[in-house]
């Protein structure tokens, strides 16, 4: 009988832990996913009330695909870091620690 008590209460402390860490992690990348999508689109709404001369100059440059590359790279970077923190270990990647 005591056997069974503790099994059960491990089982259900390990449960409940990964149940909430992945609540945890679905909330929060909803959360930043929404945070970026709405930074994103405020840029782009931004950049609609430049004059036409302008927003040709910075189609020109690339600027869009820029933002673009800046906005995977910031959500690269949370999903490793978000990574570290939910399987408790710290990865260091030699390209990205110099």
């Amino acid at each position: 009988m005591g056997l069974r008590t503790f099994l059960l209460a491990i089982v259900g402390s390990l449960v409940f832990r990964a149940l909430s860490a992945l609540g945890f992690g679905y909330l929060a990348y909803t959360g930043l996913n929404s945070l970026m999508d709405s930074i994103q689109s405020y840029l782009y709404g931004l950049f609609g009330a430049l004059p036409v001369e302008v927003m040709h100059l910075l189609g020109l440059a690339k600027v869009d695909i820029a933002i673009n590359i800046t906005f995977a790279a910031m959500a690269a970077r949370l999903l490793l870091v978000g990574m570290d923190k939910f399987t408790g270990t710290v990865v260091a990647l030699s390209l990205i620690n110099r």
